[in-house]
């Protein structure tokens, strides 16, 4: 009997600690090279839109929450933030930049994802 009581209170408490499963952190970028010592001319959108939670939220009804951190080179926000789904950045074109975008659930569970933007010689 002892054995039962245990058993089922070692089922309550693996139950009691599950705190979700990570998001699918999924990044794009449009385009995604910029000429070599660009000086900021193309605008580029940063897409996290395809990132989910299929198994805590397989509808996709609770919103995510997005941060993008941009290093290697420099950059403006030209539309939305580093916290914003498809913000539009532009870059000097110096250095290529690594873009990584972190996306957090409604359980705090966060995955992240990043690239690198290519860049192309000038004409």
């Amino acid at each position: 009997m002892l054995v039962g009581l245990l058993a089922g209170a070692l089922a309550v408490a693996a139950c009691a600690g599950d705190d979700g499963h990570p998001p699918v952190a999924r990044a794009s970028a449009d385009p995604g090279s910029i000429p070599e010592g660009d000086e900021f001319q193309t605008a580029v959108t940063l897409d996290g839109a395809t990132s989910a939670d299929p198994l805590d939220d397989p509808e996709g009804a609770l919103p995510l929450e997005y941060h993008w951190e941009i290093w290697g080179d420099e950059q403006r926000f030209d539309q939305g933030d580093a916290s914003s789904e498809a913000p539009v950045v532009r870059f000097r074109g110096n250095r290529p930049a690594t873009v990584q975008l972190t996306v957090t659930d409604a359980d705090g569970q966060s995955n992240r994802v990043s690239f690198q933007m290519v860049l192309t010689l000038s004409p």
